[in-house]
């Protein structure tokens, strides 16, 4: 990979890329001094300095009560409005927000900077008694503004309450966010002693880079682009190229920068697990091919396990994407290996019950197969599949536990790495320092650069090139020509001309340039699936070694899922996720800000679950990073989180925690010590009947935008994974599912991706050899 043109951030620690490092600046913003002086008093109600209480708990990982240690004073005294947390936050907003968060943040912002504004949105608690009576958000005192968060976190209606209500999840997640992730010159957070968070280190293990001589990084433009690929003897390049200017100005793209032009037998878009498998397959059968990929390459060596810049560097929006109403958040890989990169390792395999749907209900052949039954058995043995692992994490051990005790049956989860993936599982979600768990930068990929492909990393996909067919070759309408590229974030162009082009650009990804490219199909961007998901969590005070004991470790080592529990007679299934600090604590409910400090406090010893369900209901991908979707309480798959929701509370109860609760908005926490049965019933309906508006949904799974099919009236491609509009463009990722999953996809994509890769090659030895 070529080195980047980056500097490294003044403060940036530890080893690993520059970008992964973090530092505390500069965080360039669209907001005016009197709006910063605004968000700086929003972020000191959020995170308030404050004196600990005598009953605080000595150290988070510590039992029993007492006066609180010097780490945990330190924390309390800590305040939003310092060390560059609201210069960080503004950055973050400008940077990762969609257009209409921009405006929506620098809007509230505004009008809180004025008397009459502060008025408008907060009511009479932005009263004062001394004259002009009418203040501005800053000037109110902390306590008034404490309270009128908390009445736009629960504030409805259609307009001003949902500004209100979409204001305070904006503001609250991201100052939260930055808070507890930045890092500075030591590369460390100051909160992190108190709650109990060890900082990354490098003793994990370094895998090198797989990739480096694969790798072509064009961030910077198309300067060295024609030098690295003409290496390869698969390729023709082009400079100063006639048909990508002409390309350009037929989109209305400003040609000022260079136009080239690559010429290879496959362009695949996408690196994730279904474009890795693609072009390894392909490229090993000698075809010609080139991968694009949006996000940049991060190797082992340099890998920070930083949360707060990995995030940024790693994931779609900085993993600030959410649906256009924030209801539900969306974690999506962006960068080389795409989503299996980031993902956490499991490895499942696809359902018989759902083979048989899709084969019968849907008349795909396909998954009725031996072919797919073999195409997984490739794809586990290529990712190194286990089953159990030799040490389990503290939230594993936990869900394990409670099952054993209510009699539910919890199973082993397959995983893409080695049984003895302890000390660095917990941090697989920020990319695998030691190489061992088995994205496709790690497999796949690595066969493709074997074989003689490239990667172009910082390359955006602007959209497929196609033209009209001649009639004799084919009853489609248009035939794929190639596609055509940003090269970095300037005004470089590539022209990208293949035989085929396979878009892998994921669910989010893959119908916004469809669209862009001028595909009509209506199916294209509808049936998306996510898998929502609702969080419980329980509090385990450490054990004394007496009796009972509670499970040793922190919520964050170890493998992040090992074990599942399936509800009976229900599409949601149990499983644990992965929270460092900053994901913890912004998703958690804030109803104040000592209640979240003594939430952080115990953040190493509470651990999570979530319920996921096999969802029916549907959303859409309008365009880039605008998407809809709603869960229902009334729906199947409202009903279903609930009971998933209520089974994941009961499982942490029978696991010995002290004190559940679940991320609703009202931040309701149920004492489980001394609590009669009736209470713990009376707890677990109540849970049950609040509704899905009050609660955060996650999704790591996003399915079926562009779904194969039978019919085009009812499908965005067909059974071979082709557009039923383009000859020769193919979809190969987790779009192309015909409905959710159930279970994490990443086997079942990649499965799906092989057999479409082998149609692809079916299709190039029809029309003529590799180049």
């Amino acid at each position: 990979m070529e080195a980047e043109a980056e500097a490294e951030a003044e403060g940036g620690a530890g080893g690993g890329h520059p970008v992964l490092r973090g530092g505390r600046g500069p965080h360039p913003h669209v907001f005016t001094k009197s709006q910063m002086e605004c968000l700086m008093a929003m972020c000191e109600t959020i995170v308030p300095s404050l004196e600990p209480q005598p009953e605080c708990p000595p150290l988070n990982n510590s039992a029993g009560r007492g006066n609180p240690s010097d780490e945990v004073k330190r924390f309390y005294r800590l305040s939003g409005s310092q060390n560059g947390v609201p210069e960080h936050v503004a950055g973050l907003i400008t940077k990762h927000l969609i257009k209409l968060g921009v405006i929506i943040a620098w809007v509230m912002l505004w009008l809180l900077s004025t008397r009459v504004g502060t008025f408008l949105l907060c009511g009479r608690d932005s009263l004062s008694e001394a004259f002009p009576y009418v203040q501005r958000f800053a000037a109110v005192p902390r306590s008034k503004r404490e309270k009128i968060l908390y009445d736009w976190s629960n504030a409805t209606g259609f307009a001003l309450g949902s500004l209100q209500s979409l204001s305070f999840k904006l503001f609250k997640n991201i100052c939260l966010f930055a808070f507890y992730t930045s890092v500075g010159a030591d590369g460390t957070n100051p909160t992190w002693p108190a709650i109990g968070y060890d900082r990354p280190h490098d003793s994990v293990g370094n895998a090198g880079r797989p990739l480096e001589n694969g790798v072509i990084d064009v961030s910077s433009g198309a300067s060295k682009l024609k030098l690295l690929l003409e290496d390869a003897d698969k390729f023709t390049v082009t400079e100063d190229s006639l048909e990508c200017r002409n390309l350009m100005l037929k989109k209305r793209i400003n040609g000022g920068g260079k136009c080239m032009k690559v010429e290879c037998d496959v362009v695949v878009v996408g690196s994730g697990s279904g474009g890795g498998v693609v072009a390894g397959v392909l490229a090993q059968e000698g075809y010609g091919v080139l991968v694009l990929e949006k996000g940049k390459y991060y190797a082992g060596q340099d890998l920070s396990l930083f949360e707060g810049p990995s995030f940024d560097a790693m994931y779609q929006s900085g993993c600030m994407l959410t649906t256009v109403d924030c209801g539900v958040i969306l974690l999506a890989g962006a960068t080389v290996g795409g989503g299996s990169t980031v993902n956490w390792s499991a490895s499942i395999r696809t359902p018989q019950h759902v083979l048989r749907e899709w084969a019968n209900e849907h008349g795909l052949r396909l998954f009725g197969e031996e072919e797919y039954e073999r195409a997984m058995d490739t794809v586990c043995a290529r990712l190194g599949v286990v089953n159990g692992c030799e040490k389990e994490g503290f939230q594993n051990a936990i869900l394990r536990k409670g099952c054993q005790k209510l009699g539910y049956k919890v199973e082993n989860v397959p995983r893409n790495t080695s049984a003895d993936h302890y000390s660095c599982g917990g941090f697989c979600n920020l990319g695998c320092k030691s190489g061992n768990k088995k994205g496709t930068a790690e497999t796949w990929l690595v066969d493709a650069v074997a074989a003689g492909a490239r990667v172009l990393a910082g390359c955006k996909t602007v959209a497929v090139v196609h033209a009209p067919s001649k009639k004799h070759e084919t009853l489609k309408q248009n035939r794929a020509k190639g596609v055509l590229a940003r090269l970095g974030e300037g005004q470089d162009h590539v022209f990208v001309q293949a035989r085929v082009v396979v878009v892998a650009g994921g669910s989010l990804g893959t119908p916004p340039l469809l669209r862009a490219s001028g595909l009509r199909n209506p199916n294209i961007g509808k049936n998306l699936h996510l898998h929502p998901t609702r969080v419980a969590w329980g509090y385990f005070p450490p054990g004394d070694g007496d009796g009972d004991e509670v499970p040793d470790g922190k919520c964050y080592q170890g493998d992040i899922i090992s074990s599942m529990c399936k509800v009976e007679g229900s599409s949601a299934i149990i499983q644990t996720p992965i929270f460092h600090p900053g994901a913890f604590a912004s998703w958690l409910p804030w109803v104040s800000g000592r209640d979240m400090k003594e939430r952080m406090v115990r953040y190493s010893r509470t651990a999570s679950l979530f319920a996921l369900v096999r969802d029916k209901g549907s959303g859409r991908v309008w365009r880039e990073n605008y998407l809809s979707y709603k869960v229902d309480d009334a729906s199947q798959d409202g009903e279903n989180l609930g009971w998933g929701l209520e089974r994941a509370l009961r499982i942490l109860i029978a696991a010995g925690a002290t004190e559940v609760g679940t991320h609703h908005s009202d931040g309701e926490r149920f004492n489980v010590e001394g609590a009669s049965q009736e209470e713990i019933e009376n707890f677990l309906g109540r849970v049950r009947r609040k509704t899905c508006f009050s609660t955060p949904h996650f999704s790591a799974h996003q399915m079926g935008s562009c779904r194969m099919g039978m019919d085009p009236a009812t499908s965005g491609v067909d059974e071979n994974g082709e557009s039923w509009e383009v000859e020769g463009l193919f979809v190969s990722d987790a779009s192309v599912l015909p409905t959710a999953l159930g279970v994490n996809p990443m086997i079942t994509v990649q499965s799906v991706s092989l057999c479409i890769s082998r149609r692809v090659a079916r299709f190039l030895r029809r029309t003529s050899p590799p180049l």
